[in-house]
């Protein structure tokens, strides 16, 4: 069993597949979502109204509640008679197959486990791994939905993305493919120009490719970016930078 809810929603079994426009409405989609996330543990239906509605629930929640998840229930056990939405104590909780497939879960997994495989030696696999992890977080979650919990999600996947992206480009450095290196180091910047990794990857890049001299402006472009927003670079961005320019020159007098 596949469940990808991570940008487009859908559920692949055995028996066929649920598109995400077979789910029941924008609250079905968010009830999917929030019971998926949440799949380890019961999740009690004040909760559940709470991340349906909002704080301002309608007063016929509970009916709606009991009538998406049962909408639910037969769209997922139609395909999956493993998956199960269970409703006992004023609660709901989904149980899945063991053996099941969650498209945010393979990225977190994925992310996690990009520094182990580097520290092995395994830079292809490290690649690979942080190629996973960054297409999945890039496609976000619940398009067009708000709420502080998706909110907090689309936080979560979005540090997953950025980070997956230095993973990538700190693979192309030991592949030795600095332009590689390079582009994911200006996408990086582009993305978020306050996060200082993408400086330091994108000096890194330049100066594997030959190209040392432009880290000067790379660095004259993060000084000016933090300080307007009252900041200045970490000391690990300096010696970044004091690494791939090399050392100041020592100035002779005429004398010498």
């Amino acid at each position: 069993m596949r469940i990808s809810i991570c940008g487009y929603l859908r559920v692949e079994a055995e028996a066929g597949v649920v598109e995400e426009s077979s789910l029941p409405g924008r609250l079905g989609r968010r009830l999917w979502v929030y019971l998926v996330l949440n799949r380890r543990r019961p999740v009690g239906r004040g909760e559940l109204s709470v991340a349906l509605w909002g704080e301002d629930s309608p007063d016929a929640a509970d009916a709606s509640l009991n009538a998406l998840a049962s909408r639910l229930r037969s769209a997922i056990t139609r395909i999956a008679p493993g998956a199960e939405l269970r409703a006992s104590g004023g609660s709901y909780a989904l149980a899945l197959p063991a053996d099941v497939f969650i498209d945010r879960e393979r990225a977190w997994h994925a992310i996690h486990h990009v520094q182990a495989l580097r520290r092995q030696g395994d830079v292809a696999e490290a690649w690979a791994e942080a190629v996973i992890a960054n297409e999945i977080a890039a496609r976000g979650i619940l398009p067009g939905e708000d709420g502080a919990w998706i909110e907090a999600e689309r936080r979560t996947l979005r540090d997953i993305e950025l980070q997956a992206l230095e993973a990538i480009g700190d693979a192309e450095i030991d592949r030795g493919r600095p332009d590689e290196a390079e582009r994911v180091g200006r996408r990086l910047v582009a993305a978020d120009p306050l996060r200082e990794s993408g400086y330091r990857l994108l000096m890194r890049a330049l100066a594997a490719g030959g190209n040392p001299a432009q880290a000067s402006r790379v660095m004259e472009e993060c000084r000016t970016t933090l300080a307007a927003a009252a900041t200045s670079p970490s000391a690990e961005t300096e010696r970044v930078y004091r690494e791939v320019v090399g050392p100041p020159k020592r100035l002779t007098s005429s004398a010498e």
